[in-house]
């Protein structure tokens, strides 16, 4: 009986000293599984922190980017309507030696002033141009530029055009108003450059090919000025409408 007591308590003292024994071992496994998970979300608040910061820097880059693309296409939108840029790219255009686009034009019949009795004028034109998207400018202003065609169609008389100068002559006239209403500057350039008298000026007003006040001693532009003393002779070959060429004349 002493022998049983005797074993009951070793095996109680075995078992406690195996408890005991396991408790250091659970807690260091709990520290270790904290200290894995305090390490584990210390990353990730790191990774976030770093995806952030890119997802940050890639907005902002983009914006700046985005900023300056903006800038560089209105730079390049403002330089583009400047009579020297476009004069430059129409000179590009005539020396790679690229063949004319023709464009047919409704007939115009107008009265002719003049003595003996009413006459009037059948015409139909055909324009010279450089290219083919002069034709959708002239369509843009095709109201504006058959009324100004027709202003000189209906300013000659029989007289003057009846020969083959006064026929030129009104030619050159059409193509300047047309050009000045689909190219202002450009044909601007283009007349200060031929130093017209004040009679030529104010008949280059009346069609309206010209602003009213040239005559007056005000400057036309100060761009045009520039670009007309410091750029490029211009020529007609220059111009959107390089030339007007008749198909038909008939006079009655």
């Amino acid at each position: 009986m002493a022998d049983e007591n005797e074993n009951q308590e070793q095996a109680e003292q075995a078992a406690a000293a195996a408890a005991g024994a396991a408790a250091p071992a659970a807690n260091e496994e709990a520290a270790a599984a904290a200290a894995a998970a305090k390490a584990k979300k210390k990353k990730l608040i790191i990774f976030g922190v770093i995806g952030l910061v890119v997802i940050v820097g890639a907005v902002v880059g983009y914006m700046m980017y985005a900023k300056g693309a903006a800038e560089k296409a209105a730079k390049q939108a403002e330089l583009e309507q400047t009579p020297e840029y476009k004069l430059q790219q129409q000179l590009k255009f005539k020396k790679e030696n690229k063949p004319p686009v023709f464009i047919k034009m409704d007939e115009f019949t107008v009265n002719l002033p003049g003595r003996g009795g009413e006459h009037y004028l059948q015409a139909s034109m055909v324009l010279r141009t450089a290219d083919s998207s002069t034709d959708g400018r002239i369509k843009d202003f095709l109201p504006i530029i058959r009324d100004r065609v027709i202003l000189v169609l209906s300013s000659r008389t029989m007289q003057e055009l009846s020969t083959v100068e006064g026929k030129n002559a009104m030619a050159r006239e059409i193509a300047l108003v047309i050009n000045s209403i689909i190219e202002p500057q450009l044909t601007a350039i283009f007349i200060l450059q031929q130093q017209p008298g004040t009679a030529e000026l104010q008949n280059l007003e009346r069609i309206g090919a010209m602003p009213q006040s040239t005559t007056a001693g005000e400057k036309l532009s100060q761009t045009a000025v520039q670009a007309a003393a410091q750029f490029w002779k211009v020529s007609e070959m220059d111009l959107p409408v390089q030339q007007v060429l008749f198909d038909k004349f008939v006079m009655q």
